[in-house]
Parts: structure tokens; sequence; C-alpha cells
């Protein structure tokens, strides 16, 4: 093979995140996170070395700290990255074995495209370990508490009240993700057939039917946009402390999440009766053992009650 022209570490990062764009092997959010963990990995070379501009990722000229290969000599590109890999290692074993792999998961990917791309003569990710991720039961409300959140959210008729009010019930009432709530397109809004059409993770479509009480609010919203929630997507952000305001209002003992009324949604579903596989469908779960981690919820819920209610049940001293 003949010799490559001479580049940056970060131009081959930008190109690297533009071919996944280009494959469409990656979700945006994901190219996104995937950057900031390159730039991460890439910061003892200098200051943020790739950024995203008009629908693409380039590298910065003006970092003169990150080093040319000349003529792409494949033992100097990864002594480079294994010197970087040393470092970023030692930075990110601070992190939750969840955030480091999602690090690695990064590194990973690109060290594979510099190999296939014949940047490279081995894989280099066979120096990259993930942490086994404990399982982590999700937080979810109970029934009185979803009661009282939505018995809150309804009292205020005005416009931003309203707003928030949709995204708590996009979250609970059809467990979409905050982000598949976020980019909601009135396109994918039928109310007719009382239906969404959800693009989620992996770039997969799912089909999501609509409780009346969403159907309703929907029929209600204002259309100033492409999107449910304006002329761009709702930002994640916000939509994080329009829910944990939320809480707030109704009262709520913990801090509300998102997250929490997506898991809310799946575990009141199952301990309804719901299949399994349904709600894996209506989740848009890849696999099964996503959705049976909310198994578990649903048994310990039935542990507690048999508790609380049985003759035989535990007790504590002094009642009767």
């Amino acid at each position: 093979m003949s010799p490559k022209k001479e580049q940056k570490l970060s131009e081959l990062a930008s190109k690297y995140l533009n071919s996944r764009t280009d494959t469409r092997t990656a979700q945006p959010l994901t190219s996104k996170s995937y950057a900031t963990d390159l730039n991460q990995f890439l910061r003892p070379l200098g200051s943020e070395a790739i950024f995203f501009q008009n629908g693409r990722w380039f590298a910065r000229a003006q970092i003169d700290k990150i080093p040319r290969l000349k003529n792409y000599k494949k033992v100097q590109l990864a002594n480079l990255l294994l010197e970087l890999l040393r470092k970023a290692q030692a930075k990110w074993s601070v992190l939750s074995p969840a955030s480091r792999n999602r690090k690695i998961a990064c590194l990973k990917s690109f060290f594979k495209w510099l190999l296939a791309q014949e940047y490279l003569d081995e894989d280099l990710s066979a120096h990259l370990i993930s942490p086994k991720v404990p399982e982590r039961i999700p937080r979810f409300l109970s029934l009185d508490e979803v009661l009282a959140l939505i018995k809150c959210l309804s009292r205020e008729s005005h416009s931003r009240a309203q707003r928030d009010f949709l995204l708590v019930l996009l979250l609970y009432g059809a467990g979409l993700r905050v982000s598949e709530a976020a980019n909601l397109r009135w396109a994918n809004v039928d109310l007719s057939e009382r239906t969404l059409r959800v693009r989620g993770k992996g770039d997969k479509e799912r089909q999501v039917a609509l409780v009346p009480i969403l159907a309703s609010m929907l029929s209600r919203q204002k259309r100033s946009g492409e999107y449910v929630f304006g002329e761009k997507p709702l930002h994640t952000r916000v939509a994080y402390e329009i829910v944990r305001q939320s809480g707030i209002k109704a009262g709520l003992l913990k801090p509300l999440n998102p997250h929490a009324l997506r898991h809310s949604f799946a575990t009141h579903m199952l301990s309804s009766g719901i299949d399994l596989r349904v709600l894996q469908e209506l989740l848009g779960h890849e696999s099964l053992t996503a959705t049976q981690r909310y198994l578990h919820l649903s048994l310990e819920n039935l542990t507690q009650t048999m508790e609380a209610h049985h003759p035989f049940g535990y007790k504590k001293e002094g009642e009767s």
C-alpha cells in the first residue's frame, strides 16, 4: 500500500466520526458523545481537537501540539495511541463503570476503524478492558405518586404548563425515551389512529398507541413548527429540568427524572399483566434481556405487597 498523506491524529478522529455519519451507523447523540470522548482522549496533545459545524466534523488546524504522522508509520501511530490510552485510563479510573464502558466502546470503535482503514497493523482494542457494570434496578414511581403528579400538572392551563404536562405524558403515558420525546415530529403523530411512530436507538422505528389523555393533550398542543415542541427539538437538558421541576411541584420526596417516568411506565404495565414481549416492543428494546429487569421490579413489588398484607407477613414491633 502506498504511503498515506501526512495528517494529524485529530484529522483521523474527525474522519472516523464523519464515516459513522455517512454510513448511518450512529445516532447524532451517540456521535456527539463519541466526539466528547475523543476530545478527552486527545486532550494531552492540546485543547479541543475536533468540532462540529454544518453537519460535519472537523479538526482544529491551530493545535500545533498534535504531531503529524509522517507517511503514516504504523508503529509511530500505535505508540502514540497507547501512550494516550495509558493517560486516559488513569483519568477515567474514577468514573462509574457505565461511564467508563461508554468511553471504552468509543475507543474500541475508533481503533477498529483505524485497523480497517489500514492506518494500523494491529487491533489496539485488545488493550481495552470493559469493567463489569453491576445490574441496577431503576427507580420508579408508585401509582399514587404518578396520580399526584398528573393531578398537579393538570391544574395549570398556560402554554408552558401544557408543554410540561405533555412531556411528562409522553414519557409516562407512552414510555418514550427523553430523546425520543424531545425529537418527536408532528409528521409521526397520527391522531385519527391514536398512534405515534418513534425512531429510537439504532435507528429502529416502532409504533406506540396513544392513551386518551395523551391523544387529547396532543390535539390541543399548538403547532408552531415541524416538531411537537416547536421549530426545533426540545433540548434534553431543558426536558430534564422540566421533569425535575414537575416532581418538586407535585411534592414528590425524591428528585424526578425522565428515566424514572419511562421506568414507571414499564413497571406499571408489567404489574398489570402485559406480556413481556409486547412490553419489549413498546419500549423499543433490541433484546428481551433489557426488558427482563422490569420483571425483577414486578416480583419485588409483589413480595413487598405480600409482606405488608398477608397474615404471615413481617410486621413492625407493637403491631397487632
